[in-house]
């Protein structure tokens, strides 16, 4: 009998390696980082990644699967679920057409399941409407580094940061993010000589860290982005040799920078001059590392922030070099693996493109269908889609679209008007409370298999735990579910599905469980089983055929989320150390919820005497689009007329607050980062 267990914490998106410690019943009573993976984040966990066991022994975890039955969710047997799933779906298929059914898939499920889930909506339902979370976080990092690299992913590693000179960060909160990358920068400010530059509107913790704090605008990073690459240019500080050997559209976006006013956009931004300058000596013969949050990404023009971010590493030669590259912090443990299966509307396993007719033709071979043409909606759009009729269904693994999306509201009312919602999770939802039918699944430490971090790195995750009464690992839900719609899947272990990965997508094809078992992980592409894997992208040139990196002119936006007479705040979101996502998870842990019981608002302390408010204060908070209660909370790390909350509490929701539109055009994500407020004491 096993005393422990090795897993991948289900966490964020470091993947970080941890042993499950087992009682004399073989259940998990303990969680601690043992050193198995010294690549990654050896004897280190963050105050989430102690507490997994928890999770695993909660009594909340859902365990027998629900039925709705007149206007209640009852209890039933799996025949009766997934034949009333399958038919139910069957039904709307021959009604409405495969284009009415919808799949929302989890950054949260192991590789194996997140590849099945996107080959259930393209083989058996028929069309490509399946995203996953990514869409709401680093949608906009996926689309501007796959257009101009060539992949959308991380292009380092964590040696990296032992070899770089500059950390830039920008919009992100990494001490309370991703703890463990946090832990790895600090370990290389101890050597000395490291320079860090912070664009944070918030004075948070990382400050007394910083070389250079710059308090960036929410929402105006083109502007001092765009600024800074045009002092860099004129001062002669570019890689000018890197940018003509080995990028193509250089000069374009050169000239778009001639008339560009810097002073004018340093005002737009909220900075000086002098800082850009300072900011621009850091980097200027140096190496380079790029880390970003949602503070670049979660705007109506996230794409275009990236974008611009991403030229600037162009423009100064930082990438594909030791000490140098561009990483996007992900948020969830295997969201970049879910993109990388294909739960995407417009890409197939490993990156393929939708609109690739070899790519399909090669897919559809291995599953022996033809495969839909045509992008599929993304997430979203199937929330809107269900107002226009065309969503008459949706299938939602493992994730919370009522809570996570913008305007919950109206969120809510759109999951009430479906014909069939079918919701797959471990743990009761606000979700779920709309669902028609209810599937108990597995979840770490309970199935065996692989997730991707944020890095490429690909690990495998132990079993060994029995999943709490009936529950089953989400791929043999799917395979059930595939069956009963007519397929003839025949599965028996997640390592036969990803056998069947590696003959779908090359840069996967010398993985195997084998390999991971025996390692600490394998970063991705690797093309055989000889071949190490690709710790750093584009050593030996960018993605396309050419090898050269695509320099891409942004323009300045022309619609920003700004503070009116009526709504006079900007309300920044974010998140906390002891919390994650919906807080579905880390709502439920004792210790978690214990330092983070509630959410809160702060506000600068200048702002609240002006208001006639004080601390702890339960104020109403208005947006254009809904209102919240919540308690204030005086903070001097905030600028005077911007408010900051987090977004890990159902009660309440913040997305009621956020608006839908206007939605990033090439991301085709909401904006979730800002939105201009007012406050009244209630």
């Amino acid at each position: 009998m096993p005393t422990s267990i090795p897993i991948v914490c289900p966490y964020c998106g470091v993947g970080c390696n941890l042993e499950l410690t087992l009682d004399e019943n073989s259940r998990p009573i303990k969680s601690s980082a043992s050193g198995r993976n010294p690549e990654l984040n050896a004897r280190y966990l963050c105050v989430k990644g102690f507490s997994v066991h928890e999770l695993l022994n909660h009594e909340e975890r859902l365990t027998q699967p629900f039925m709705r039955k007149i206007d209640k969710l009852e209890l039933v047997a799996w025949e009766e679920a997934i034949t009333a799933a399958a038919q139910g779906l069957k039904e709307i298929i021959a009604k409405y057409g495969a284009e009415s059914v919808g799949t929302l898939c989890s950054g949260k499920i192991l590789n194996e399941e997140a590849f099945l889930t996107q080959k259930f909506q393209r083989a058996v339902i028929g069309n490509n409407h399946v995203d996953n979370c990514a869409r709401l976080c680093h949608g906009p990092s996926e689309v501007a580094l796959r257009r101009q690299l060539g992949y959308g992913a991380v292009s380092t590693f964590l040696e990296d940061y032992d070899a770089t000179e500059t950390v830039f960060l920008v919009g992100a909160h990494t001490t309370f993010t991703h703890p463990v990358i946090w832990m790895s920068i600090k370990k290389r400010a101890k050597k000395g000589g490291l320079n860090m530059i912070l664009a944070d509107p918030r004075e948070t913790d990382l400050i007394k860290h910083a070389t250079l704090h710059l308090k960036v605008k929410p929402g105006m990073d083109i502007f001092w982005i765009k600024a800074l690459g045009k002092i860099i240019k004129e001062k002669g500080w570019h890689d000018r040799e890197f940018c003509e050997k080995h990028t193509i559209g250089y000069e374009a976006v050169c000239k778009t920078l001639e008339d560009f006013d810097v002073d004018a956009a340093c005002s737009r931004a909220g900075l000086k001059r002098s800082e850009l300058e300072k900011a621009a000596e850091l980097i200027h013969d140096r190496k380079t590392v790029f880390i970003w949050g949602m503070g670049l990404t979660q705007h109506a023009h996230g794409t275009d922030n990236v974008t611009a971010l991403v030229n600037l590493a162009l423009l100064t030669g930082n990438i594909g070099k030791p000490g140098c590259g561009l990483s996007p912090l992900r948020g969830q443990n295997n969201v970049q693996g879910a993109g990388d299966m294909g739960a995407l509307p417009n890409l197939l396993p490993g990156h393929m493109p939708v609109e690739d007719e070899a790519a399909r033709i090669h897919m559809g071979s291995i599953w022996d269908a033809v495969l839909p043409t045509r992008d599929g909606f993304s997430a979203p759009e199937m929330i809107h889609e269900i107002a226009s009729g065309k969503i008459k269904a949706l299938y939602v693994i493992g994730e919370n679209p009522a809570v996570s999306e913008p305007q919950s509201t109206f969120v809510t009312w759109m999951l009430q008007r479906l014909d069939l919602l079918i919701v797959q999770d471990i743990f009761p939802t606000v979700t779920m409370k709309y669902a028609h039918i209810v599937l108990p699944a597995a979840m770490v430490g309970e199935k065996e298999g692989t997730f991707t971090n944020a890095a490429r790195r690909i690990q495998y995750t132990a079993a060994g735990l029995k999943a709490p009464g009936e529950a089953r690992p989400d791929w043999q839900i799917l395979q059930d579910m595939a069956n009963a719609m007519g397929a003839n899947w025949q599965y028996r272990s997640t390592d036969d599905i990803w056998e069947e990965i590696r003959k779908a997508a090359p840069v996967f094809s010398g993985v195997s469980h084998k390999r991971l078992k025996g390692s600490a992980g394998i970063f991705w592409p690797c093309y055989d089983e000889s071949h190490r894997g690709t710790p750093r992208l584009y050593e030996d040139g960018f993605g396309f055929k050419d090898r050269r990196a695509r320099f891409m002119p942004v323009s300045t936006p022309q619609s920003l989320m700004e503070p009116t007479e009526e709504y006079p705040y900007v309300l920044i979101t974010g998140r906390l150390l002891e919390h994650f996502n919906t807080g579905e998870m880390s709502r439920r842990t004792t210790k978690l919820s214990r330092l983070r019981p509630a959410s809160f608002l702060e506000i600068n302390p200048e702002d609240a005497q002006l208001a006639g408010l004080s601390e702890n204060d339960m104020v109403r908070l208005t947006s254009p689009y809904g209102s919240v209660n919540l308690r204030l909370t005086l903070s001097e790390g905030m600028q005077p007329g911007y408010l900051f909350a987090p977004i890990h509490f159902d009660t309440p929701n913040l997305n009621a607050l956020m608006s839908a539109v206007p939605i990033d055009p090439k991301a085709r994500m909401p904006a979730l980062k800002v939105v201009p407020v007012k406050i009244e004491k209630k």
